[in-house]
């Protein structure tokens, strides 16, 4: 996944339960379809933004819709599960607000952007996408967004490193 190690993506029963419940009612329970494809959707995202709230987290903005809003997911990188070190899914939800995505964009967190997935959220929120992002820079006039070539490209060279990696 980009922006992340190369790490297989686990979550805890808990989140599950969290998620397939609507966390015990607060919010709409996410459907069993879109968390069996939840690898794919995180994997294939329509953006991702820094976490406000923790510090080496990413929040997925995901192609997939529920009747309360765009489904996002909450990824932490390196994080322990059992004895083994996974990006650990923190927490999954629809987000109904679509100027939280704004929010995000002025704020200088967003690290990637479809633009083809994702025109309709992405224009709602009423902001133009060429506002450049470097990873880690949070000021928004100076950061390069990273786009769907960036993600092929990177994909790329990391399909070589793990043939080159098998040859030694």
């Amino acid at each position: 996944m980009l922006g992340f190690p190369d790490l297989p993506l686990r979550m805890t029963a808990g989140v599950f339960q969290k998620i397939a419940t609507g966390k015990d009612g607060e919010r709409d329970a996410v459907p069993l379809r879109v968390i069996a494809h939840l690898p794919e959707l995180i994997d294939e995202p329509m953006a991702l933004f820094d976490s406000a709230s923790v510090q080496g987290a990413l929040v997925v903005l995901t192609t997939s819709r529920v009747a309360s809003g765009a489904v996002i997911a909450a990824v932490l990188s390196n994080a322990r599960d059992a004895n083994t070190t996974v990006n650990l899914v923190t927490s999954v939800y629809a987000k109904e607000r679509s100027d939280w995505f704004a929010e995000q964009v002025r704020a200088g967190r967003l690290r990637y952007a479809d633009e083809k997935k994702g025109s309709d959220i992405l224009e709602v929120s009423g902001l133009a996408l060429n506002c450049g992002a470097e990873p880690g820079n949070r000021n928004p006039s100076t950061r390069k967004v990273l786009r769907a070539e960036d993600l092929r490209n990177f994909r790329t060279a990391q399909r070589a490193a793990r043939l080159f990696s098998l040859v030694d």
